[in-house]
């Protein structure tokens, strides 16, 4: 009998998302199903797990599209008839501040990394329902409490930590707990598929912030963020919910 928990990560063929497959696939304890939208990212992906990537359901939506959501739930639905874990990694940001950034890179961020999160989990709750000590883990950010970089990003965040506490405050009568993981840079692509950096750029940034943190370095995805993750997942932390985790290398003191 598999007792495998079922267990869904958006933004799962790059940055947090991936590192929190590949993590997952390594505890041998979980079903894992992906969900993109970029076919390039995907074949990545792919690439990178080798053999692992027969292991990984792969689906393809937006998660700010109510049919998308609804294709999402139906094939879930059909393999599965339930869900154990939810993790909202999607997310994209846009630098600029309120002088600088468009209407339409607002619109895109809080559609994705707010909208997105809402809609999805809205649309999934039947299948969450019907899981065993059913987990939602959304990936917020260090930016949800300081300014900076962008200010469409860190409104959405601020509302993803708001949106982590009401759903936790409301689903604990299903058993659902509902937490957030916060946080600060972590080396993915993510400044690089929005433009604002070439790959050059973002490294040499990266090598600058390094010196910033108390732990001398910025994140991985995988070795920093997908433990954490995990432990949300898992049942160890059948009593906790609301819970904003800052995982930052120290970067908030």
């Amino acid at each position: 009998m598999n007792n495998k928990k079922v267990v869904l990560v958006t933004g799962g063929t790059s940055g947090i998302g991936f590192g929190t497959i590949e993590y997952l696939l390594e505890q041998e304890k979980y079903e894992v199903i992906s969900v993109s939208r970029g076919d390039k990212n995907l074949s990545l992906a792919k690439e990178k797990l080798g053999d692992n990537a027969n292991k990984v359901l792969f689906l393809h939506g937006d998660i700010s599209k109510e049919e998308d959501c609804n294709k999402i739930y139906d094939e879930i639905d059909s393999k599965y008839g339930k869900l154990d874990g939810l993790v909202n990694s999607a997310g994209i940001i846009k630098l600029g501040g309120i002088e600088k950034q468009t209407l339409e890179e607002w619109n895109n961020s809080i559609n994705i990394n707010l909208t997105g999160i809402f809609l999805l989990t809205k649309t999934l709750l039947p299948l969450l329902k019907k899981g065993t000590n059913t987990s939602i883990v959304n990936i917020s950010s260090m930016s949800s409490k300081k300014a900076g970089g962008s200010i469409a990003y860190c409104a959405s965040k601020a509302g993803v930590d708001m949106l982590t506490k009401y759903m936790a405050q409301e689903l604990g009568k299903y058993n659902i707990r509902v937490n957030s993981v916060n946080p600060a840079a972590v080396y993915t692509n993510i400044y690089v598929s929005s433009g604002d950096y070439t790959q050059e750029g973002y490294d040499k940034w990266s090598e600058e912030k390094a010196p910033l943190y108390p732990l001398g370095r910025i994140g991985d995805a995988k070795k920093d963020l997908a433990p954490t993750i995990e432990f949300l997942l898992s049942d160890k932390t059948l009593w906790t919910t609301g819970a904003i985790y800052l995982v930052d290398g120290g970067k908030s003191i």
